[in-house]
This record gives structure tokens, sequence and C-alpha cells, in this order.
């Protein structure tokens, strides 16, 4: 699943492949400028992490 996030500056978004890491990149101008790998304890963190960034 992924989760856009729309800014003046930056794209966003937000991708869950299911289990407890979630993936954060961070594009300018259609390029990639940013890549963070969030690791959560459990499944149920990451998904409500996931969840709640669609809100």
């Amino acid at each position: 699943m992924t989760k856009h996030i729309f800014d003046r500056t930056y794209h966003e978004y937000f991708e869950y492949h299911g289990n407890t890491t979630i993936e954060h990149v961070r594009k300018k101008g259609g390029a990639t400028v940013g890549r963070d790998w969030l690791i959560f304890n459990s499944v149920e963190e990451a998904q409500d992490f996931f969840n709640d960034k669609s809100e």
C-alpha cells in the first residue's frame, strides 16, 4: 500500500509492504532526495502509523 503526501516543495509517500517496516520516500522535481526505513516493534504499530498518515 502507498500513501502520498503532496507539499509545494516535496512529494512524499509511505509504502507499507507488510510486517514491521515502512518505507518513506521524498522526491523533489522527480528526483529522489531522501529515502528512510521506519522500523516498528510490531505489525500493529506499523499499521497504526501507516493508517494515521492517511488522515
